[in-house]
């Protein structure tokens, strides 16, 4: 069963560890009052996704970053809260691969983490 889609492409078998985190964003005036008392004014709860993608070869590393070239993607993901599948549009951070050997045309790729943050 499919748990993490890019951009409505499946990746679940290249994921090797999933963690969602609840953002809740806080305005720039949010602090302390002159009382001491934490005032805080929420202005947004967003989602951010933590993937950890395992070990893969050239043609899986080019299809995953395939699935994320575009800047913003649709991300859906196993949500935690509810324990059902989520689809949000999300931004990408960098994706930096790294080889652990070349080999002629052959290639692997180690551990790669990527996040993806709602929009």
């Amino acid at each position: 069963m499919a748990y993490l889609k890019l951009n409505n492409k499946d990746v679940s078998h290249l994921v090797k560890g999933l963690k969602v985190g609840y953002e809740t964003l806080v305005a720039d005036n949010s602090g302390r009052n002159a009382k001491g008392d934490t005032v805080l004014d929420v202005i947004n709860h967003k989602v951010k996704v933590y993937a950890t993608f395992r070990p893969m070869d050239g043609n899986d590393m080019a299809m995953l970053l395939a699935a994320i070239e575009e800047y913003v993607i649709p991300v859906e993901f196993r949500d935690s809260k509810t324990n059902t599948l989520k689809t949000i549009t999300c931004y990408c951070g960098t994706p930096n691969p790294q080889y652990y050997w070349i080999h002629g045309d052959n290639v692997l790729y180690k551990d790669m983490e990527l996040n993806f943050i709602e929009m």
